[in-house]
């Protein structure tokens, strides 16, 4: 039978291989395999990506609820946003809710590449395109957090990638023949902080962005320079606006220096959170039940956004919850060496462990409760 210490070993297991997006592999296995053994039919390489999986268990007639894993870690820090924690709840509380039930379906989908590391960036939109929601009803998930809450909201998100191109020549004997595209790059940087200040407060608007390349020699006109930059509001119309105002500044940036450039996505854009109050209402009654005290979600729902997931373009398809569990000292800095120890630490088992139970009950109820079911519909057709 599975049990507590099995799921707390997946977790640690996880963090310890820290695989990076798109690069998921022995993680995905692991996940894989751990269902296969608890009587879950499983697709690998699910919707064409490799290290996407999907695996799931029909106990009869009834809607479907399906899990979200996240496993890929960051490039040097590892597991510093907790998503071993993330798998190992999504795992745990499917075999739960399996051994509870008799009517429905329990799906759990693994999801690469959260962070946006590689080729399969944002793999929830990429997996909702290619139709792997289509016949899931409800979808629950749970992100590790300082603070134990539901109803977090998000920032719509594009990351981008700016490549000018120029030409390469001899810095003091033939500076004229040069085209540098490091003056495109500083020029690029100087206005998008320029554009900072104009933007609507009301927005949330978060810009950040780095010179990823800017040239070898100090001796050599600078041929090729790269800038990477987020974009984030929480007004996606809003920051559809703003990758506009954007790309004008490259275009202007690249005229005034006599640079070519190209622009491109990385990955999809993020949207923002869609919540269901019902199902938030819900979870906040568990988790009361089971001894925690999560924040008001009235406070937090109306908080202002701090971070972008892809979670959120799932929760604009179909009802969705995402709880925060608790596996860190409040005020600690995510994404780093501190958050990554806390991933593998008492507090993020014992979250690991409440936060497993509180989604089976969520899901049991989904399935069991026809009324129930059909409230979390309604809230979410009636929220556009």
């Amino acid at each position: 039978m599975f049990s507590e210490e099995d799921a707390w070993s997946i977790a640690l297991k996880i963090h310890g291989l820290a695989e990076v997006g798109s690069r998921e592999y022995e993680s995905s296995k692991l996940l894989i395999e751990t269902l296969r053994a608890e009587g879950f039919s499983v697709t690998s390489e699910y919707a064409g990506i490799p290290t996407a999986f999907r695996a799931e268990k029909k106990l009869g007639e009834g809607p479907t609820v399906g899990f979200l894993a996240e496993y890929d870690a960051l490039p040097g820090v590892g597991h510093a946003c907790g998503h071993n924690i993330i798998a190992a709840a999504a795992v745990y509380a499917a075999i739960k809710s399996a051994a509870r039930l008799k009517v429905g379906r329990i799906v759990v989908i693994g999801t690469p590449d959260e962070e946006g590391s590689g080729e399969w960036s944002g793999s929830k939109i990429l997996l909702a395109e290619r139709g792997a929601f289509s016949d899931i009803d409800f979808v629950l998930m749970t992100h590790p957090g300082d603070n134990w809450s539901l109803g977090s909201p998000s920032l719509a998100v594009q990351d981008l990638e700016v490549t000018f191109n120029g030409v390469a020549a001899h810095e003091a004997a033939s500076p004229e023949k040069g085209i540098s595209a490091l003056d495109a790059a500083i020029l690029t940087y100087t206005a998008v902080n320029m554009l900072r200040q104009h933007v609507r407060r009301d927005a949330n608007v978060v810009i950040h962005g780095v010179i990823r390349e800017g040239g070898k020699a100090s001796n050599v006109t600078p041929d090729r320079a790269i800038l990477v930059y987020g974009l984030r509001s929480s007004d996606t119309d809003y920051l559809k606006q703003l990758i506009m105002r954007f790309r004008l500044i490259v275009q202007g940036c690249a005229l005034a220096t006599n640079a070519a450039y190209s622009i491109r996505n990385i990955g999809p854009m993020y949207s923002t959170t869609k919540f269901n109050y019902p199902l938030i209402e819900y979870a906040q009654n568990v988790l009361k039940e089971l001894g925690v005290i999560p924040k008001d979600y009235r406070e937090t729902t109306n908080s202002i956004p701090r971070g972008s997931t892809d979670f959120a373009n799932v929760s604009q398809l179909l009802p969705a919850l995402e709880i925060t569990c608790k596996i860190a000292p409040e005020g600690t800095p995510w994404h780093s060496e501190a958050s990554a120890r806390a991933a593998v630490s008492n507090e993020a088992k014992e979250a690991l462990l409440m936060v497993s139970e509180a989604l089976a009950r969520v899901a049991s109820r989904l399935l069991s409760d026809p009324d129930f079911a059909e409230k979390v519909r309604e809230d979410f057709r009636s929220h556009a």
